[in-house]
């Protein structure tokens, strides 16, 4: 465990490079935390709705993806100006995962609440914040990352069970091609969110698996494991001054069925050296 601060359900770890801190959010207490590990502090804004994640901007601030849409929050005074929302017309669905692309842009996907229908998309948001469809039919939308060639992208829609692949254009933001590299079987949990290294691995969260699996991109073979303490896995992200540090967040979400030891760490922020390195990642562009 590497912080004493539990969340209800934590997400969207992202390693804010320019900072050398950890971002990552409490979707269900609606919170977006920045974790110090120099400092070993970590600092909370409350937001007015559930919030999905939490990236950062080339101008210093967080672009927030919640219910509500797409949101900027200021670390300065603390203002939040909501922007944009693809999905003004659904009551029922809400931001879950998201991430900014090797061209700037945000790539964010939703998600209907419970996760029991396929109401969700993937959404591609424009510097100008103007946007367009990506995918429909997605059940929970999650993980994404980009190859260093920028020429993949992988995406996971949870309850497939799948990591998927896409021909990626960086000029237009376009996919196309689309194709499963790991099947998750079920005794493992359910991929939930994930980032990549220097050599082109995925490293997926599996919730309800009690790890962090990764994968050749390539082969779709599970190489390593980082076992976690509880079951409920959410998002991992490399960080550190050298991207060798692997966070990841997790969950309380069913709780009252772990064990007395598994339940002590719910929640919990954790870090581990498995001997990979990260990449920088991306910031919006706007």
């Amino acid at each position: 465990m590497l912080h004493p601060c539990a969340s209800q359900h934590g997400e969207g770890a992202y390693w804010w490079d320019a900072r050398q801190q950890l971002i990552w959010v409490d979707i269900l207490a609606c919170e977006v935390h920045i974790y110090d590990p120099a400092k070993d502090e970590d600092r909370m804004w409350k937001v007015p709705c559930h919030v999905g994640f939490a990236h950062p901007t080339v101008n210093g601030d967080l672009l927030l993806g919640t219910r509500d849409g797409i949101a900027r929050l200021d670390l300065t005074d603390n203002e939040i100006t909501f922007v944009v929302d693809p999905e003004a017309d659904l009551e029922d669905t809400r931001f879950n995962d998201g991430k900014p692309g090797p061209d700037g842009r945000l790539y964010g996907g939703s998600m209907a609440y419970g996760g029991k229908a396929p109401l969700g998309s993937l959404w591609l948001i424009e510097t100008d914040f103007n946007y367009r469809h990506l995918l429909d039919n997605v059940t929970i939308s999650n993980g994404l990352c980009w190859t260093k060639d920028e020429q993949t992208m992988f995406y996971i829609d949870s309850p497939t069970r799948l990591v998927e692949a896409f021909d990626y254009d960086s000029a237009t933001g376009n996919i196309s091609n689309r194709r499963t590299v790991v099947e998750v079987p079920e005794e493992l949990g359910v991929p939930d969110g994930m980032t990549i290294d220097a050599d082109d691995n995925l490293w997926v969260a599996l919730y309800g698996g009690s790890m962090v699996a990764c994968y050749d991109s390539r082969t779709g073979k599970m190489i390593e494991r980082v076992l976690a303490p509880t079951p409920r896995v959410t998002c991992p992200s490399f960080g550190g001054p050298d991207l060798t540090t692997l966070y990841f967040t997790t969950s309380k979400a069913g709780i009252n069925k772990m064990t007395p030891e598994e339940a002590k760490f719910a929640g919990h922020l954790f870090s581990a050296e498995p001997g990979a390195q990260g990449r920088p990642n991306y910031v919006f562009g706007g």
